[in-house]
């Protein structure tokens, strides 16, 4: 399924990823990596109790964990929802890398979360070098992938307007994801202000950068790493943020690979409660 340093080398890298990344077989998803034991299982009204938000909603219904979202203008999308939830729950995004595949990335990130938000998985453009029976997607370029997310944002608000919690989004990219993302998340802090940007989107930071990203609202930010030196240049752009009080960790699942399954799911799981503090709208998990 599934960095070195500089953007074209790491572009490349995606174009030529390892053997995790080139695999057929879906992504693992550690046991100490999923929120909860019991991901097939739907989430239940017990699950929201003790929730100060507004009276119960009737549970959500879908056809199964992960279903086809329509996108005006773009491909569906693939979405992980909350089924059986009783109250709004949040949104996070989820951008693949360059060969990959949408369904990978909501289903890692349906096992770290525990199902609890909704997670849209933009689909992008086919790869047109790879095989059909690879099914392996990329992107179109920056603006047309940032139109793809908001229209895919819409939809998805459109589909379940009784589930779907107001205010900020949650952005996670991998790859190419992660590269688009970093400037995505800097163009729209107040929508995104806090931000997983896994084997990419270190490239480019400035001490410029990082202070309009916190004036604009940006909050948290976690790099996640399989790579050394994603890890050690993570670590350098975390110091421009904190500057500005944008709170930044960086996740290392150990020198692994460009991928984001695995140990680095596991990273990422062990920073959760950190990433979403403070947020009331995750507090039910």
């Amino acid at each position: 399924m599934r960095l070195v340093l500089g953007g074209l080398l790491l572009l490349a890298a995606c174009r030529s990823p390892s053997a995790p990344e080139h695999s057929d077989s879906p992504p693992q998803i550690a046991e100490t990596a999923v929120a909860s034991s019991h991901v097939d299982a739907p989430v239940t009204a017990e699950s929201d109790a003790g929730s100060d938000a507004a009276p119960a909603l009737v549970p959500l219904v879908a056809p199964g964990r992960f279903v086809s979202l329509d996108v005006p203008n773009f491909r569906a999308a693939i979405v992980s929802v909350p089924l059986g939830a009783t109250s709004r729950r949040p949104i996070m995004v989820a951008l693949h890398g360059n060969y990959d595949r949408p369904e990978w990335q909501c289903e890692v990130w349906q096992g770290i979360t525990g199902g609890f938000p909704f997670i849209l998985c933009p689909r992008g453009i086919p790869r047109d070098d790879a095989p059909k029976s690879e099914n392996r997607w990329t992107y179109g370029g920056l603006k047309k992938t940032q139109d793809e997310l908001m229209a895919g944002i819409d939809a998805l608000r459109a589909r379940f307007p009784e589930h779907v919690a107001e205010g900020p989004l949650l952005y996670t990219g991998f790859s190419l994801g992660a590269i688009y993302g970093a400037k995505i998340v800097r163009e729209h802090a107040q929508t995104f202000p806090r931000a997983v940007l896994t084997e990419g989107g270190y490239e480019n930071w400035s001490a410029a950068m990082a202070k309009s990203y916190a004036k604009g609202g940006g909050e948290r930010v976690l790099f996640a790493c399989g790579q050394t030196a994603c890890k050690y240049t993570g670590k350098r752009v975390a110091a421009l943020l904190e500057r500005d009080n944008v709170a930044t960790h960086v996740a290392f699942g150990g020198n692994i690979g460009h991928t984001y399954d695995g140990k680095v799911a596991e990273a990422i799981a062990s920073e959760w409660a950190w990433l979403l503090e403070g947020d009331p709208r995750w507090q039910a998990r």
